[in-house]
């Protein structure tokens, strides 16, 4: 009998979900754990884009599709209307930025330079001089990308965190190019103590959603969202699980 009556208090709800067309998300599976989590069919099944869209669609009363993406194709499919929104993006990472409508700031990132432990640490541009730096393919680093297009220092893409840490132990590599959140959780899961890890010299960047505007109104409708998700602690409840704190 209580069944009976949770399913039809559930009731209106469902049909109301079911009654909104689905939001169209994309999570690059560029992105490293905890960011994105995939099941073995490529379908995102945890991590922190799907907590904060699974949240956000919630909120909305609206279903969530999932659109797995390489990185280079992410900005033109928001461009062209083919996706909703896609996070944890900047507008320095883009190539039209003013085309897109961008939520408030979700967090910051510390962008990290790892290393093996022993070796010198790396603490100015000069230092990665003729080195190789694993980098993420489909990924911007403007505060290397002069010297990488003058070949003072060599970018080597991968998919994966995981394929340049492994490089990187091989001696494929000098230098590895991620960020504070990934790096954190690798180590977390793995218990892997081969690593050290600088900060870059810059400021650690801010990361948002980038957000569709074939369809204004609803994109205003996810940024405001978005506003009362981030003003709300959600985000840095999630941060704070994947970082273990």
């Amino acid at each position: 009998m209580r069944s009976i009556l949770l399913m039809l208090l559930l009731l209106p709800c469902l049909l109301k979900a079911l009654e909104q067309p689905a939001l169209r998300a994309i999570v690059s599976d560029s992105n490293t754990p905890p960011y994105a989590i995939f099941a073995a069919d490529g379908v995102p099944q945890a991590g922190l884009s799907k907590d904060i869209i699974d949240e956000l669609a919630r909120q909305l009363g609206r279903p969530v599709t999932y659109l797995n993406l390489p990185r280079t194709r992410v900005e033109q499919w928001l461009l062209e209307g083919q996706a909703e929104l896609a996070c944890f993006l900047n507008p320095d990472w883009v190539t039209q930025p003013d085309k897109l409508l961008w939520t408030d700031a979700l967090f910051s990132t510390q962008q990290l330079l790892v290393r093996l432990r022993g070796t010198e640490p790396v603490s100015a541009i000069q230092h990665l001089a003729d080195k190789r730096v694993g980098t993420t393919w489909g990924f911007t680093y403007p505060e290397l990308e002069q010297v990488f297009r003058l070949g003072d220092v060599i970018r080597d893409d991968a998919h994966s965190l995981e394929s340049n840490l492994l490089r990187l132990k091989q001696g494929r590599l000098d230098v590895v190019m991620t960020v504070d959140l990934s790096y954190l959780f690798y180590v977390k899961t793995t218990q892997d103590q081969s690593f050290a890890a600088d900060p870059l010299w810059s400021a650690p960047p801010s990361v948002y959603c980038a957000l569709s505007q074939h369809n204004a109104t609803l994109a205003l409708q996810l940024k405001q969202q978005f506003t009362t998700l981030v003003q709300s602690g959600f985000i840095q409840q999630r941060l704070a699980f994947y970082m273990g704190r």
